[in-house]
């Protein structure tokens, strides 16, 4: 076996986490969430303690015995850092973390625009004034090796973040004939309870390197600031339109409300219709416009299509029937990214073909890019 070190991609700037250990240390209380997709919710533990995010999050009491030390997983399935960047403040950043563990490698792709998306997402959590440090996971699809971490570790190094990559030590091992992959994951994808406890096991071996080197070090500089934006950041400023915050013109549409005792069910605080005609319209501002729908397994479902301002040429067809058969998805469509984001523009949406089985279900609008 390989050692555990190889999974450190970047040890970056100490002046992040040593804000937490300072903090930890002379105030004894500490705050910390963690953000990302199904493998941070949790997805094939067996129980809620036996989470990477739970085993991890015991080095900190372990190390700082005498501080109250919270831990927030905000984790939720099939999402990628472009949704992240739009929840940063109501899942994240209302909790006023001091450390924030992002892990997105296996929803993003590694394209131009998850680069743009995820460090939208980083910017927005350093930015804030409670955040003293944000560390990057890179997880895995076990049978490829595939995940974004070639975008996301740029945007990482670019900020001088810490950076573990579940890839980096699993991966060369597996390929090798070290590692049977069957050990840590039962669908290539999502880890066992032996995959979780590895994922943790790598987390810390990076914060005992980093407390070690705290520990060597007699004086910091505070947070570093912010560099140059390596991208447009266009997703820095998302903001999520649902009805708790929103009242758009319903026609046929009205308010789901009702409740969801989990953050992971995206699907709520949204709107629904069913017949043909039923209508939602919004008065929005940015120059990205994207929704938030729900494809479902129980067919046959609604048909609808979104209208910006009119433009029935451009309109963009949502069919609302999901071909798996494993539940339903939340759908993050990009309706454009070219508005002119100085003016309001109308979203409207509208049920072109009934379905039988099920509600057509918008849960959000999100709009970016202001100007």
């Amino acid at each position: 076996m390989r050692s555990k070190e190889i999974s450190i991609v970047n040890m970056g700037d100490i002046n992040y986490l040593a804000g937490a250990f300072k903090k930890a240390e002379e105030e004894k209380k500490l705050s910390i969430v963690y953000l990302g997709g199904s493998i941070t919710q949790g997805c094939n533990a067996t129980t809620e303690d036996k989470r990477y995010v739970d085993l991890s999050a015991q080095w900190w009491k372990r190390t700082f015995k005498d501080a109250e030390t919270s831990y927030f997983n905000a984790g939720i399935g099939a999402t990628t850092s472009q949704y992240g960047a739009a929840r940063a403040e109501e899942h994240v950043l209302s909790k006023k973390p001091d450390v924030v563990f992002v892990e997105f490698s296996v929803n993003d792709e590694g394209s131009v625009k998850f680069m743009e998306t995820y460090e939208s997402l980083v910017r927005r959590l350093l930015s804030d004034e409670n955040v003293k440090a944000v560390v990057l996971i890179n997880n895995l699809f076990y049978d490829t090796g595939v995940n974004a971490q070639g975008v996301h570790n740029a945007v990482g190094k670019h900020y001088s973040l810490p950076i573990v990559s579940v890839r980096d030590y699993v991966y060369p091992q597996i390929t090798e004939g070290l590692i049977d992959p069957k050990e840590y994951t039962d669908d290539m994808l999502h880890p066992t309870d032996i995959g979780h406890a590895l994922i943790a096991e790598l987390i810390c071996g990076l914060l005992e390197k980093e407390y070690e080197v705290y520990k060597n070090t007699e004086s910091f500089t505070g947070k570093p600031e912010l560099p140059p934006k390596l991208t447009r950041c266009r997703y820095e400023d998302a903001v999520i339109l649902n009805n708790k915050n929103s009242a758009p013109k319903l026609s046929g549409f009205t308010a789901d409300t009702h409740l969801s005792e989990y953050l992971s069910d995206p699907f709520k605080n949204g709107w629904t219709a069913s017949k043909k005609g039923d209508s939602i319209t919004f008065e929005v501002s940015g120059s990205i416009i994207m929704i938030q729908w729900r494809k479902t397994i129980k067919q046959p479902a609604p048909v609808a299509y979104a209208v910006i301002d009119g433009d029935e040429k451009s309109k963009v067809r949502l069919d609302a029937n999901f071909d798996e058969t494993w539940g339903d998805l939340c759908c993050l469509t990009t309706l454009t990214d070219k508005a002119d984001g100085s003016r309001p523009h109308t979203l409207t949406i509208t049920i072109d073909t009934e379905g039988q089985a099920s509600d057509f279900m918008l849960v959000s609008v999100i709009c970016s890019d202001k100007g």
